[in-house]
């Protein structure tokens, strides 16, 4: 057996570094995979999803720890499983009821789902380490509680125990939006600062404005929404 075929098809003789490159070479594969899947793999885990992440997972494992094992037949099955959970995915968006769970309320106008709540196996300890993980310390403050897809539970609460906010104190609203980087590792994002319509001039003086020369000087530089400039040298 030659050693191209020992790495392709595995082998128990094969040298450790040959077996490391097997498995940076499977590692990759799975990052590739995962971006295939994009956002939805990691931020919505449905129950597919979920399946598709463990099969993966333990296939590489397999192959990476298991010098006999094919390196050929596992990178087959790992983008086979991506291209799976890719198509569930397009008909979870099409066909949401066919593919996906649905709902399930397991409160509503302050009172418990008996029946959803041993329909969707969630005990009592389960629910009450959910709703405190929420914020919500005590059930009298609750208005609904829903078991989402996911497997989180989302949080209703009743209006009395909702936080104020700045219209009911008759406060003028306040701007919010995202921060802004201005320099990354004492480099400057000259894109970011011609977006929000400065210059360079403007980002040197406010550095001078706190003792600093030029932006060499800094690590990072944040530009708030508030309009304060958060700084770290």
């Amino acid at each position: 057996m030659t050693l191209l075929d020992g790495f392709l098809n595995g082998s128990k003789d094969l040298p450790f570094w040959v077996l490391a490159i097997r498995a940076v070479i499977l590692y990759i594969s799975l990052i590739i995979a995962t971006r295939l899947m994009q956002h939805r793999q990691v931020g919505i885990l449905s129950g597919h999803n979920y399946l598709v992440a463990a099969g993966i997972v333990s296939l590489a494992a397999i192959r990476m720890v298991n010098p006999e094992s094919s390196l050929t037949s596992g990178l087959v099955i790992v983008f086979a499983y991506a291209g799976v959970n890719v198509l569930l995915s397009y008909l979870d968006i099409k066909f949401p009821k066919l593919i996906d769970r649905k709902p399930v309320i397991l409160m509503e106008g302050g009172r418990i789902n008996k029946k959803n709540l041993l329909d969707a196996h969630v005990t009592l300890d389960n629910l009450m380490g959910q709703i405190r993980l929420k914020g919500a310390h005590n059930m009298s403050e609750i208005d609904s509680l829903v078991l989402e897809p996911t497997g989180k539970i989302s949080v209703i609460k009743k209006p009395p125990f909702l936080p104020v906010n700045r219209q009911q104190v008759n406060l003028p609203p306040k701007f919010s939006g995202l921060p802004t980087v201005l320099v990354y590792d004492s480099e400057v994002q000259k894109d970011n600062i011609n977006r929000l319509g400065l210059d360079l001039k403007w980002l040197n003086d406010k550095l001078q404005q706190e003792g600093f020369a030029d932006p060499s000087q800094v690590f990072f530089a944040l530009l708030e929404p508030s309009g304060n400039l958060f700084i770290s040298a």
